[in-house]
C-alpha cells in the first residue's frame, strides 16, 4: 500500500468510526428495516401506489417497493453526505489537516469512499428487512432470497451510489447545508413528476430515463401488463431502465470526480496542501442592528425583531435564488398552461385564464416553497449559534414569547412578499400566453388558501421540530422525513384547502406548533431535557 493510499484509507476509518458512534446511524437503519418488513409482511405500509390484486410479493411490487424506500432513503443519503462533507468545518478542526502530508484530493477521495461504504451498510438492511418480512407472512426463503436481492442489485445499489455521489458533489463545491437538502428536494420532486407522467398517457421513455430511483422506467415497460402478468412475470432489465440506471451513475460519476479534481484558487505548497473545498467557512450573513427593543414596550420589541428577521431573509443570496427559480418555474408553466387554454377555446375567458394561472401557481410553486420553509425555520433557531452571535441575542431584555413571536412574524412577512412575487409571475406568464387578461380573485383565492397558508404552516411545524430536537441535521432529518413520507402516501396536498373542518383542523395544528416553540426555545447553549422540561413548566405556572 502506498502512502497516499494509506492516508485516504485512514481518512475513512476515521469517517467510519464517527459515523458509526453517531446514534443517527442506527435511526436510519431502524427506520429502513421496519418500513421494509412492514411492507413485504402484508403490514400497515404501503409503499406501491395503484397495486391493486397484486401481491406484495410479487416481482413488480418488490421493485416498486425498493424504489419507494429509496425514494424515502433519500433524506438518509442527504444527511450522511452532508455530515460527511461538512462536519469537519463546522467542528473548526479541518485546519489542523493543512499540518499533515494529506492533500485536498486524498482528503475527500477518503470521505467520499467512507461516506458510500456507510450508505452500502444502512441501505443493506433492505433485503433484510424484505424477506423477514416476507418470513413472517409465511413465504419461503428461497423465494424471499430470490425475489429481494435483484431489486437490491439493481435499483438500491445504483440509486445510492448515484445519489450519495451527486450529493457529496454538491457539498464539496459549496459548503452549505441548505444546498444539499435542496438538491435533494429537487430529486424528490423530479421522481413524482416522472412517476406520474409514467403512471399516465403523458409518459415517454426519454422522461422515464430521468427519474433519479427507477421508478418511472418500471412503470413505463409494464404499462400494457395486466395484474395476472404483473404477478407472475420476472422484471426485465433493459430499455428504459437499462439506461436509466447507466445515465445517473454517470451523472453522480462525473459530479464527484470534478469535485474531486478541482483546482483551488491557493497555490498546492506543503504549507497548503488542503485548499479549495476546505479552507474557508462560508461567508456570514451580516448582522443587522437591532433598534428599538426595550423592556417597557412588548409591542416594540416584536416589531423589531420581525423586522430584523425579514431584513435578512430577503436579502440573503439563498433565498433570492430560490426565489428566483420558483418564479421563472411558475411563469414558465403558467404560459404554457394558458397556450393550451387559448388553443382549446379559441377565444379565451378571463376567467379560464386566472385559472390556468392559479394552478400553475398552486402545483409548480409548492417545492420551492417546502424547500425555504424548511430551511429558514431552521435558521431562526441556528443562526445566531452558527455565527456566534448567540449570546447578542440571550442578553436582550426582551421576553422569550416576543422574540419567538417577532421572528414568526418576520418569517411569514418574508413568506407572504414570496407569494405576492410567484403569484405576479404566475399571472404574467398566463397573461401573455393567452393574450387576454384575467380576473384577480379565484388567483388571489388560490394563492391565501392554498399556496400561503400550507408554507406558513409547514414553516411552524419545521421550526417546532427545531426547537424540540435540537440538533440541525436530525431536525432536518424529521422535517424532509415528513414531507417525502406525504409524497409516499398522497397526502402532502390534504395541507389546508380541504373545507372549514381541515381549514379549522389545520389552524390548531398551526397553533400547536407556535406554543411549542415557545414553551421550548433556549436561550443560549442547549441544555439537558430535564432542565429543559424544568424551564418549560416555569413558563406555563401562573401565578
Amino acid at each position: 500500500m502506498t502512502s497516499a493510499t494509506a492516508r485516504m484509507a485512514a481518512v475513512a476509518r476515521l469517517e467510519l468510526r464517527t459515523q458509526q458512534r453517531e446514534p443517527l446511524t442506527a435511526l436510519y437503519v431502524l427506520v429502513l428495516g421496519l418500513l421494509s418488513m412492514a411492507f413485504a409482511a402484508a403490514g400497515p405500509v404501503e409503499l406501491v401506489r395503484g397495486r391493486g390484486a397484486v401481491p406484495r410479493d410479487a416481482a413488480w411490487s418488490l421493485w416498486l417497493a425498493a424504489t419507494a424506500l429509496t425514494a424515502f432513503g433519500q433524506v438518509i443519503t442527504t444527511m450522511v453526505a452532508a455530515t460527511v462533507v461538512l462536519r469537519d468545518r463546522a467542528d473548526r478542526v479541518h485546519e489542523l489537516l493543512i499540518a499533515t502530508q494529506l492533500t485536498r484530493r486524498e482528503y475527500l477521495i477518503g470521505k467520499l469512499a467512507a461516506a458510500l461504504l456507510m450508505l452500502c451498510g444502512i441501505y443493506a438492511v433492505i433485503p433484510f428487512g424484505l424477506v423477514g418480512g416476507a418470513l413472517l407472512a409465511g413465504g419461503q426463503l428461497s423465494d424471499a432470497l430470490r425475489g429481494c436481492v435483484s431489486p437490491f442489485v439493481v435499483l438500491v445499489m445504483p440509486t445510492m451510489l448515484a445519489v450519495g455521489a451527486l450529493q457529496f458533489a454538491a457539498g464539496v463545491w459549496s459548503g452549505r447545508l441548505w444546498v444539499i437538502v435542496g438538491q435533494g428536494m429537487v430529486l424528490i420532486w423530479l421522481w413524482s413528476v416522472c412517476a406520474d407522467a409514467a403512471a399516465s398517457s403523458r409518459g415517454s421513455d426519454v422522461l422515464a430515463v430521468l427519474d433519479p430511483f427507477g421508478t418511472a422506467p418500471i412503470l413505463r415497460a409494464t404499462a400494457m401488463w395486466t395484474d395476472a402478468e404483473r404477478s407472475m412475470r420476472t422484471m426485465p432489465f433493459s430499455g428504459p431502465l437499462l439506461a436509466n440506471r447507466v445515465l445517473w451513475l454517470l451523472i453522480g460519476g462525473g459530479a464527484a470526480a470534478a469535485a474531486i479534481a478541482r483546482v483551488p484558487r491557493v497555490a498546492r505548497t506543503r504549507d497548503a496542501t488542503l485548499p479549495g473545498a476546505i479552507d474557508t467557512a462560508p461567508p456570514a450573513f451580516t448582522v443587522l442592528p437591532l433598534v428599538g427593543i426595550e423592556r417597557i414596550s412588548g409591542c416594540r420589541s416584536v416589531l423589531a425583531i420581525a423586522r430584523y428577521t425579514m431584513r435578512w431573509m430577503l436579502r440573503d443570496t439563498g433565498w433570492r435564488v430560490l426565489a428566483l427559480l420558483g418564479a421563472m418555474n411558475v411563469s414558465v408553466h403558467a404560459y404554457l398552461d394558458a397556450v393550451a387554454t387559448h388553443a382549446s377555446s379559441g377565444v379565451p375567458l378571463a376567467q379560464a385564464v386566472s385559472v390556468a394561472a392559479a394552478s400553475a401557481l398552486q402545483t409548480h410553486a409548492r417545492l420551492f416553497l417546502i424547500l425555504l420553509a424548511t430551511i429558514y425555520a431552521a435558521e431562526l433557531v441556528w443562526r445566531e449559534r452558527e455565527e456566534r452571535s448567540a449570546a447578542l441575542f440571550d442578553v436582550l431584555p426582551v421576553r422569550d414569547a416576543a422574540l419567538v413571536t417577532g421572528r414568526i412574524a418576520g418569517v411569514v412577512a418574508a413568506q407572504g412578499a414570496l407569494i405576492v412575487l410567484l403569484g405576479c409571475a404566475s399571472a404574467t406568464g398566463a397573461v401573455i400566453g393567452a393574450r387576454s387578461t384575467l380576473t384577480i380573485q379565484p388567483l388571489a383565492g388560490t394563492a391565501l388558501d392554498s399556496v400561503f397558508a400550507p408554507f406558513v404552516l409547514w414553516m411552524l411545524l419545521s421550526l417546532a421540530v427545531h426547537v424540540v430536537v435540537q440538533q440541525k441535521v436530525a431536525a432536518h432529518l424529521c422535517c424532509i422525513a415528513m414531507w417525502v413520507f406525504g409524497v409516499l402516501t398522497a397526502q402532502i396536498s390534504a395541507l389546508p384547502g380541504g373545507g372549514d373542518r381541515a381549514g379549522w383542523r389545520w389552524l390548531v395544528y398551526g397553533a400547536l406548533a407556535v406554543s411549542v416553540s415557545w414553551l421550548g426555545w433556549v436561550r443560549g447553549e442547549p441544555v439537558s431535557l430535564a432542565k429543559r422540561y424544568r424551564k418549560t413548566r416555569q413558563r406555563v405556572e401562573f401565578p
